[in-house]
């Protein structure tokens, strides 16, 4: 009887440090998917940051006045990716 309650104690023990690790996998895989949601969203902003730039490039090469693009197409001051 007393070896039977050691085994339930021991998988119990096993249990639980099973699960302590299944838990703490599971946040890494949460703080991976958030920094990769933020890696794409940065990846967004600076493409579209870049197509700006390039319309406006078009715009002045077909010769807009420049306060028109700026005033049309405005270039984000800063990217913020955190």
């Amino acid at each position: 009887m007393k070896e039977l309650s050691l085994l339930r104690r021991e998988q119990m023990d096993k249990t639980a440090n099973y699960q302590k690790m299944q838990f703490g996998l599971e946040q890494r895989k949460v703080e991976l998917l958030e920094q990769e949601a933020k890696i794409r969203i940065a990846k967004e902003q600076v493409q579209l940051k870049a197509d700006i730039l390039r319309q406006r490039a078009q715009l002045l090469r077909e010769g807009v006045p420049q306060d028109e693009i700026d005033s049309a197409l405005p270039v984000p001051e800063h990217i913020d990716a955190s």
